[in-house]
């Protein structure tokens, strides 16, 4: 099976899951009427839609590149990963709101605690596997909307955990105050949770330098300018970027002035690849004249 159709069949079991969930978590808060329930609930309506994005994004990704889009589409799954996170930082807004009302009116007490508890726990296993798949996966593909969705649920995971342990405190001592309290921690870790995520989608979408190709690539120019064949005599301006799942490279590198414009442009085409390789990318070279007249480098290998 292909990678993008791993990816897309990976996608929609993420929206599957998070329908189901999302369903269960509203039969628990109608239950047992806890805001932590409520808010552990508005991170599953994220999902949902969080989910849906995925799938697009995935889709999209793997389009091959066309004349409007020469460089593919691979930055779809930032777009999708920062709507994501956009997302969860709504959901963290309704939940604080919804602690505000409480501690402002307490609703009736706390009922159906057992039950709730049950149906939470199941949502907890689903979410920390499914969650956990998706990253992996995610991760080894290099798709960013993947890795999203598997960071979402894996979130989702704790909030329930979080949800239980309020319907076990307020159970065990009899103050209902407990429930929005904590309901306000996992509003919190919401936020934390839902900037990181537009924090990094917005820098992928802006070009931030990756500092792992940057050492990864000058490393590989060092050999090179201490002899390995072909070499060179100096190197400069290591830039990358991530255009979606594929890393794009391009460096300059100096040769002697009286390196042949054939020599000069193999020598080049050796370095891309070598660099591309170690990448999965695309690497640019840009051949610069070397100041130094007693210079022998530049040498294309045999």
């Amino acid at each position: 099976m292909s990678q993008a159709r791993m990816e897309r069949r990976a996608a929609w079991v993420a929206v599957i899951v998070a329908i189901t969930l999302m369903a269960v978590k509203l039969v628990a808060y109608a239950l047992t009427g806890s805001t932590a329930v409520f808010g552990d609930a508005m991170e599953s309506l994220v999902n949902v839609v969080a989910s849906l994005l995925a799938v697009w994004s995935v889709w999209m990704a793997h389009r091959p590149p066309d004349r409007t889009h020469p460089y593919g589409h691979g930055k779809a799954e930032f777009v999708s990963a920062a709507v994501e996170g956009g997302l969860i930082l709504a959901a963290a807004g309704a939940v604080v709101f919804k602690c505000v009302h409480e501690f402002r009116s307490p609703s009736d007490p706390i009922e159906r605690v057992d039950l709730g508890m049950a149906l939470l726990g199941g949502t907890v296993v689903v979410n920390g596997l499914v969650g956990t798949w998706l990253l992996r996966m995610g991760r080894r593909g290099g798709s960013a909307a993947l890795e999203a969705d598997g960071t979402h649920l894996l979130a989702d995971a704790w909030t329930s955990g979080a949800a239980i342990l309020s319907l076990v405190l307020v159970r065990n001592t009899g103050m209902s105050w407990i429930d929005p309290a904590i309901a306000l921690v996992m509003a919190l870790w919401l936020v934390w949770n839902g900037w990181n995520v537009v924090r990094a989608s917005l820098g992928n979408l802006m070009d931030e330098q990756d500092p792992g190709d940057r050492v990864r690539v000058e490393a590989i120019l060092q050999r090179h300018r201490e002899g390995h064949a072909p070499a060179i005599c100096g190197f400069s301006q290591v830039r990358s970027r991530h255009s979606g799942r594929e890393h794009r490279i391009d460096f300059n590198v100096q040769l002697p002035s009286t390196t042949d414009l054939h020599t000069a442009h193999e020598i080049a085409s050796e370095l891309e690849r070598e660099v591309a390789q170690s990448l999965a990318g695309t690497a640019v070279a840009h051949v610069e004249p070397c100041v130094d007249p007693a210079c022998t480098h530049g040498r294309a290998s045999p």
